[in-house]
């Protein structure tokens, strides 16, 4: 699928959240390498490109810390 076919847009931190939207129909569209104050994490981002709506998700976790932009 084209990036023209996005829908919508999600992103998390969490290693078990993003696999929660893959195993869901979600495709992962980037994985961003993130610093900021001495702190490093990865964002996951990720879009709906099916028909209708993604069905609904809840994160687990905790996904504190710095704004990802």
């Amino acid at each position: 699928m084209s990036i023209g076919e996005t829908t919508k847009l999600i992103s998390t931190r969490s290693e078990e959240n993003a696999n929660l939207l893959l195993r869901a129909g979600w495709t992962l569209l980037l994985i961003a390498d993130r610093q900021e104050d001495g702190y490093q994490w990865l964002l996951y981002q990720f879009g709906w490109q099916q028909d209708g709506e993604p069905p609904e998700i809840t994160f687990t976790g905790v996904e504190g810390g710095p704004d990802p932009f």
